[in-house]
């Protein structure tokens, strides 16, 4: 089982963090991921594995470096280690086929831990986004 992550770096500090389990290392699985969380004129630096190589056609501010054995990396190794002792001590235990549900629990939560002082009008904009629902299903529009 293989996962991609993705973690903003916002003044030396870690920002917003996504990851998503892939089939493999190809260029077409790591792709969604840019085109979902990525914005193309972000400056991105990845690490030297060759599938990044297709996708710095498109998205000229990647960049890549090799890993240095996670030193060129630490604060993704920081999030990697959170998440893995995450998993291990709340859950004990993850089924391959929630691993992606685990996952978005994880970054849902890291994602919000800056963003409290707003976290009541997101809910509120969101809530009022939605289309209202009953016990039978969308409420019809008058």
């Amino acid at each position: 089982m293989r996962v991609v992550i993705a973690i903003e770096h916002r003044e030396g500090k870690s920002g917003r963090g996504y990851a998503k389990v892939i089939a493999d290392y190809s260029p077409e699985s790591l792709q969604p991921i840019f085109d979902i969380h990525i914005g193309k004129k972000s400056y991105v630096l990845a690490g030297g594995w060759s599938g990044y190589q297709p996708i710095k056609e498109g998205r000229p501010n990647l960049s890549q470096i090799q890993s240095g054995k996670g030193k060129n990396f630490k604060m993704l190794h920081i999030q990697i280690r959170n998440f893995k002792n995450w998993i291990r001590g709340v859950h004990f235990y993850c089924e391959r086929k929630k691993l992606q549900k685990y996952i978005d629990e994880h970054f849902y939560r890291v994602n919000r831990r800056n963003h409290r002082a707003t976290i009541l009008e997101k809910l509120i904009e969101r809530c009022v986004a939605c289309t209202p629902m009953t016990k039978n299903g969308p409420y019809p529009a008058t």
